[in-house]
């Protein structure tokens, strides 16, 4: 610390004295390396936030784009679909000016295909949603243009479990922001204690007067000056009593969030697996499902099987379809989040560019 006093001033003006002081605090017990590591446990636990916040960004990221994926994907299987009732509508309009099938059977097709128009209307205000949330993760334009998604992939394999707790006791941004939390009470806690031992303070001084009667005068000063904790200790217990409490909360907060990610990752991962599961028995199901329409209009062109067995058997296929979009998305949405919660890479990305091969 710099000091500049000006003495006998503005009383005697018949000689100024001015006195140029530097002051240097030296701390002792150790308050400089406490305060140190309680400067770089911030620093950790800012750096740590950060971390946590961009994985958050991803996967809202990764929600909303699979939401997209999804939106779409419904808007193309009902286009499909509405190939197939417009055939259904040629081919009732015919059976009934020929007098060999009924009025209703007309009226129902009409009225499947009104209803896929409500249906297109949902979706497309699902996909507008989704872009637009997109868009402002992204920081992208509304107005220009979506572009469009890929049907995403599956990873071939996984870490088990407990690989994953593991790694993520490792990665996971909130465990080092813990971790940092207890470092830094821990270093407050070193501090209070500290805080009973003197600190020492030395100090230089050189004083000039100027227009000085009895010719130029220059006096130097030097000395130590040590502040005497008589009355601290009433101050001095109490802070440290809360300081080591504050470490103890920190631990064991640290150790609820140890527990808590270890189930979000179990929890994520059995749901992982389950919507892997459904994709691999819709890949079984969507065949038979196609095979089931090809062979009702088959049999209604024919005259043996009623109307209704061919419209039932077109919604179903769309209900497959749309239910395999939608364990796609959700594999891609809940894999993103067990990246999140184990704090690093699996794989979305790849996952999500590669594609999946088409196995029906």
């Amino acid at each position: 610390m710099l000091m500049v006093q000006l003495w006998n001033a503005p009383v005697d003006f018949s000689s100024i004295p001015v006195m140029v002081q530097l002051t240097q605090p030296i701390p002792l017990g150790g308050k400089r390396a406490a305060r140190t590591d309680a400067a770089r446990a911030d620093a950790s636990m800012a750096e740590a936030e950060l971390a946590g916040k961009r994985r958050e960004i991803e996967t809202q990221v990764a929600s909303a784009y699979f939401d997209l994926f999804l939106a779409e994907r419904t808007l193309e299987v009902d286009d499909e679909l509405e190939g197939l009732l417009k055939v259904l509508l040629q081919s009732s309009e015919a059976r009934v000016s020929t007098g060999k099938g009924e009025q209703v059977e007309l009226l129902r097709a009409q009225g499947s295909l009104v209803q896929l128009k409500s249906d297109r209307e949902t979706a497309v205000d699902h996909r507008r949603s989704a872009w637009s949330r997109l868009a402002s993760l992204l920081d992208r334009d509304l107005a220009a243009p979506t572009g469009t998604t890929t049907q995403p992939g599956m990873l071939t394999s996984l870490p088990e479990v407990s690989e994953l707790q593991q790694r993520a006791l490792r990665e996971r941004p909130e465990l080092a922001a813990a971790r940092a939390q207890i470092a830094a009470a821990e270093a407050q806690a070193r501090l209070a204690k500290a805080s009973t031992v003197p600190d020492l303070g030395v100090f230089a001084a050189e004083m000039h007067v100027f227009r000085n009667p009895g010719g130029p005068s220059n006096f130097l000063f030097a000395g130590v000056q040590v502040n005497l904790p008589i009355f601290s200790g009433g101050k001095n217990r109490p802070r440290i009593a809360s300081a080591q409490a504050l470490v103890i909360a920190a631990q064991e907060a640290t150790h609820a969030l140890r527990n808590r990610v270890a189930s979000e990752i179990a929890e994520t991962y059995a749901h992982l697996l389950a919507e892997q599961h459904q994709i691999d028995l819709h890949h079984q199901l969507i065949p038979i499902a196609r095979q089931t329409v090809e062979s009702a209009q088959s049999s209604y062109a024919a005259g043996r099987t009623a109307f209704v067995m061919v419209l039932d058997s077109a919604r179903e296929l769309r209900m497959h379809e749309l239910d395999l979009a939608t364990h796609f998305a959700m594999y891609e949405q809940r894999l993103a989040e067990l990246q999140r919660a184990v704090g690093a890479d699996l794989g979305l990305e790849r996952s999500a560019e590669a594609g999946h091969e088409e196995r029906h």
